[in-house]
Order: structure tokens, then C-alpha cells, then sequence
């Protein structure tokens, strides 16, 4: 082996290429030598051979470099396409609506639903005392206008299941100054609470909170205003207003010696502004107002607008007012002279919507009947006397769109009880009854009033008064008219059969000798209002007339109806 080894070694000191190794035995061949490339034992080749290989591997460590940065390159550009387009999609969701055909369409079934909301808290506008329009002293005091011995009273009443009610005023009153109704139970529907004043101190703001909405429960109030001596000689009176976007209404004269005043309140903590619109006799348009068709009118506040002054010289007027913001109440005074003369005064209140069927209650034997009827659209218009046993035809008038038109029924026939008017298009009615005397004469309006299944009317204090009932079902139907005390308290009750078609008329004492305020029961096809008379305007035999027309006890309610739609979820 010693041997073999320094063999080995000298041939690799003298850089010779040397013999083969011996042989390793009789049967193992020596393996053959490459050509040019030497038989040691440890390197494949030469020198030169192991610089190119070593070239070649760094030329392969700078390939792999370079590919290695243009990897990180290739993930950098992609990975700030996939944020642009990941911002783009986000964007798109937020911005677009999604196609109809990605929505689940959802269980169609249970998708929509009503829900009924009920109105529970109440407000009235009472207006305040009748008074002139000017009261300022112009010349001779001999020839001066005068209120005279003007008095008041109003009267509040809430029904049912009432937890609350208040009268305070109008404009920006202290809450502590606010009058509560007291009287009855809360949960006793067969007492009512009630309260009581004078009208001298300004506009009121009657507010009623119910417990529940429901039929019988509500509230009425109504306000009288009377004199002796001046020129607001006679009786006048008006039940209090619901305030509405919107009201209406349908007016006498705006010649000389006549005012017209339209006041309007707004109950809300929100100013708004109100368009006024005039119709007369002679235009089926609106007229352009001297005075202008604006009215601004402040938050909790009260405003007037002399309709005699923005539409004079009309024989009719109908007029709307339009709130644009928040709902607002409104009444017109409306008081005629001539001369010195005093020719009476009264309110005249809103308008229910126009309607093809009204019935007026409130009409009597003797009273000077005058009609003043409006329609959208050309129509005609039959009007019926009511009494007792039925309806009898009065007159039937053509109406022209737009146009206001007076129709003059002459005096009521003996036992009438109400006017009864038809047509074939919605028509707006309002009736004014004038009664005349040896000393003057006085007049009032009065407007449909609408069937109830139970409604309610209330007597100012010092006044008296009479029940007039108009049945418009084709058969008899029966009622029940139910009398409460000044203390709200039960006061006696009468059963009323009217014949189909047909009205009654009862004195209020008939109900209960105390009776001052009156609910009707079953009444679902009975309109009723009632006429007022006054002991100091009577005996002094003063010409008096005033109507009040009926409020309505059933629930102020809607649906709101909605619908599930994922589409708008994004």
C-alpha cells in the first residue's frame, strides 16, 4: 500500500500523466481515460476548466439575482392593482344601486304590513269675543262705532277617556295660567270634564290628551258673544276650530257697511306662511288681493287679514287659506252696518270638504234664507226643505265652475228644520239665516254638519238653546241624546225616532232641566246642530240669532302602510 501510495504521489509532483493503477484483480477491468482530461483522483479537470465553471456559476448567481427583482417588481404592481380595484368596487357598491336581479326578492308575503296611528292629543282654536274690526274715534262722537255692552262666555267640554285638558292662551301664554278641566273620572266615560269662562281675554287654546282613541271620546267647545246696546247689537257664536293645512270658507258681502276679518292662529313653536285665495261671483279664478295673497304669521301667534279691504264690492266671497309649513285654525268676523244701524254680527267658521250630499241643521220657520254655493266644475245644485216628515224641493240652481253664487230661498216655510242639498259634482254650501225685528235684525251662518256615530255640542254659558236633528238614511233610524250638568255630570237623556229623510227639533231643557252640554249616541246618520237665544238680547226685544254646529267624538286615525325592499339596503 506504501508503495502504491508514493507511486501515486510522485506522479502528481511530476505533472505527468503517469501509468494506469494496477490492477485491482483478475476480474476488474481499469477504467477507461477521458481524452485531455487527467486520471487523479480528486478533480474532473484542469485549471482552466474549473475558471470557466466558476464563471459560469457567477453568471448564474446574477440571473438569479436579476429575475428575483423582477419577481418583487411584478408583486408590487399587482398588489397596487388590486387596491385600486378593491377602492373601485367599495365605491360602486356605496354609489350604485345593485341590479334588480342581485336582490333577494324576500318572502313576498310578510314583506308589507298597515299600521293604524291614532290621533290622542287634541287642540281648538276658540276665538276671542265678538269686536269691530277698527275701533278707533273718528269725528262727532254721536257718530262713532261702538261695541257697546259686549259680553262673553265660552264653555269646554272632553268625553271619554280623557287624561287631560287645559284652556290657555293663544299667543305665548305662561302654562301656569292655563285653566284644567275638572269633573269626572278618567276611566268613567259617563261624566265629562268641563271649565267654563268668559271670551273677553284673547283667543284660546283648548288642548285635550286621551288615554285611548276610541268612539265617544273627544272634546267640543264652543264661545257666544252678545249686546245689548252698540253696534254689535244681537247674538253671535262659534264652536271651536281643528287646526288643518287648509280652510275654507264661504262668505256674505264685502259692500259697504260690511267687514269681513279673517283671523288665524298658529299653535306651533314654527312661523309659517299662508296663501290666501279669493273667488267672488263674477270670476271662476282667483282675484289678485289689494292687500296681497300673503300672509306671514309668527310662531304661537295670531294673525288678521280685512278680507272687506283685499276683495271689496263682492256680493260672495270663498275664500282658502293655505299654510305652508305648520297647520293653522282660522274663523272670520263678520259684522254689517248701515249707516248707524246696526244689522247684526257672527262668525263664520271652516268649511268641511266639498261633498255631492250636505245637510244643514239650523234653519227654522221664519228665517230669511240666503245660499251661497261653490263648485270646481259646472253642476247643478237641488236644494230641499227638511221638516218633520221629509224633504221638499226648494229650488234647483245652475252653478258655473269656479264662480261663487247667491241663491236667494226667500223665508223658511213653517216647521223647517234643516236644508238638505244635492248635486252631481262636490259642491261647497254655507247657508246665512237673517231674522228681523223692530228694532234691527241680526244673522249667522250656517254650514253642513256632518253624521257621527257619536258626536257632541256644548251651550256657552247664559245662552239657551234648541237641538235640530236631520236623519239622511233612506229608513227611520233612533238615537239617544245624553244631557251632562255645568259639573259634567249626567243631567237626564231622551230617545229620538226620525222618520227617513226627515228632521226634529227638541229645547234643550226637554233633554234635562240642567243640561248644558249634549252627546249624541247611535247617531251614524243624524246631523245635529243647535240654535242659541240670550235673555238680555231677548227682552230686549232684539232680533238674535246664532248656530252651532256639532263636533264629531270618534277617533282621528290613519294607516301607514310599509313595505320591506332590500334594494335600498346597500
Amino acid at each position: 500500500m506504501k508503495n502504491t501510495e508514493n507511486i501515486m504521489n510522485n506522479d502528481m509532483d511530476d505533472d505527468n500523466p503517469g501509468s494506469a493503477l494496477p490492477s485491482l484483480g483478475p476480474n476488474v477491468p481499469a477504467p477507461p481515460a477521458a481524452s485531455g482530461v487527467s486520471n487523479g483522483p480528486d478533480y474532473p479537470g484542469s485549471s482552466e476548466d474549473i475558471r470557466q465553471v466558476q464563471g459560469s456559476m457567477a453568471d448564474s448567481e446574477s440571473a438569479s439575482v436579476n429575475d428575483s427583482r423582477s419577481r418583487s417588481a411584478s408583486r408590487f404592481v399587482l398588489a397596487v392593482i388590486t387596491v385600486a380595484v378593491l377602492v373601485a368596487l367599495m365605491v360602486a357598491v356605496v354609489l350604485v344601486p345593485l341590479p334588480a336581479w342581485l336582490v333577494d326578492s324576500g318572502r313576498a308575503g310578510n314583506a308589507a304590513g298597515a299600521q293604524q296611528v291614532d290621533q290622542t292629543d287634541l287642540t281648538y282654536y276658540c276665538p276671542s269675543r265678538m269686536a269691530l274690526s277698527d275701533n278707533g274715534k273718528y269725528g262727532d262722537s254721536a257718530f262713532q262705532a261702538t261695541e257697546g255692552n259686549v259680553a262673553s262666555s265660552a264653555r269646554y267640554a272632553a268625553f271619554g277617556s280623557v287624561y287631560e285638558a287645559s284652556v290657555g292662551a293663544v299667543t305665548n301664554g305662561s302654562v301656569a295660567d292655563n285653566k284644567k278641566l275638572t269633573g269626572g273620572d278618567t276611566l268613567d266615560s259617563a261624566t265629562v270634564k268641563t271649565y267654563s269662562g268668559s271670551a273677553d281675554q284673547g283667543s284660546q287654546a283648548f288642548e285635550t290628551r286621551l288615554l285611548k282613541a276610541k268612539s265617544g271620546t273627544g272634546a267640543a267647545a264652543s264661545v257666544a258673544s252678545w249686546a245689548s246696546e252698540g253696534d254689535l247689537k244681537g247674538l253671535a257664536a262659534s264652536t271651536c276650530v281643528v287646526p288643518a293645512l287648509e280652510q275654507d270658507f264661504l262668505l256674505g258681502p264685502t259692500t259697504t257697511g260690511v267687514t269681513q276679518q279673517l283671523s288665524v292662529a298658529n299653535f306651533s313653536s314654527k312661523a309659517t306662511s299662508l296663501q290666501v285665495q279669493v273667488w267672488s261671483t263674477k270670476h271662476g279664478s282667483p282675484l289678485r288681493l289689494s292687500t296681497g295673497n300673503v300672509v306671514n304669521i309668527g310662531a304661537n301667534g295670531e294673525a288678521t287679514l280685512e278680507l272687506s279691504a283685499a276683495a271689496s264690492g263682492a256680493e260672495a266671497l270663498f275664500v282658502k287659506v293655505k299654510s305652508k309649513e305648520t297647520p293653522i285654525a282660522a274663523v272670520v268676523r263678520s259684522v254689517e252696518l248701515e249707516g248707524l244701524n246696526a244689522k247684526g254680527s257672527d262668525y263664520a267658521v271652516p268649511l268641511d270638504a266639498a261633498s255631492k250630499k250636505a245637510y244643514l241643521p239650523g234653519i227654522v220657520d221664519g228665517d230669511q234664507v240666503t245660499v251661497y254655493a261653490r263648485a270646481e266644475q259646472d253642476t247643478d245644485l237641488n236644494l230641499s226643505w227638511v221638516d218633520a216628515k221629509g224633504a221638499s224641493s226648494a229650488k234647483t240652481q245652475r252653478l258655473e265652475a269656479g264662480k261663487v253664487v247667491p241663491i236667494d230661498l226667500g223665508k223658511a216655510p213653517e216647521g223647517v228644520i234643516g236644508l238638505e242639498a244635492n248635486a252631481a259634482a262636490p259642491v261647497n254650501v254655507a247657508v246665512k239665516v237673517t231674522q228681523n225685528a223692530d228694532s234691527g235684525t241680526d244673522f249667522a251662518y250656517v254650514t253642513p254638519s256632518l253624521a257621527y256615530a257619536q258626536s257632541a255640542v256644548v251651550l256657552p254659558d247664559h245662552t239657551d238653546g234648541t237641538l235640530l236633528l236631520l236623519n239622511s238614511a233612506e229608513r227611520e233610524t233612533k238615537a239617544t241624546l245624553q244631557g251632562y250638568d255645568a259639573s259634567g255630570k249626567p243631567a237626564g237623556s231622551k230617545q229620538v225616532t226620525l222618520p227617513s229623510k226627515a228632521g226634529t227639533s227638541i229645547v234643550a231643557k226637554d233633554v234635562g232641566d240642567h243640561a248644558v252640554m249634549f252627546r249624541l249616541k247611535n247617531g251614524k246618520n243624524v246631523s245635529m246642530g243647535m240654535r242659541l237665544t240670550q235673555s238680555d238680547v231677548t227682552n230686549a226685544k232684539l232680533a238674535s240669532v246664532a248656530y252651532l254646529g256639532a263636533s264629531g267624538l270618534e277617533p282621528r286615525n290613519m294607516k301607514v302602510w310599509s313595505t320591506d325592499n332590500a334594494g335600498i339596503v346597500h
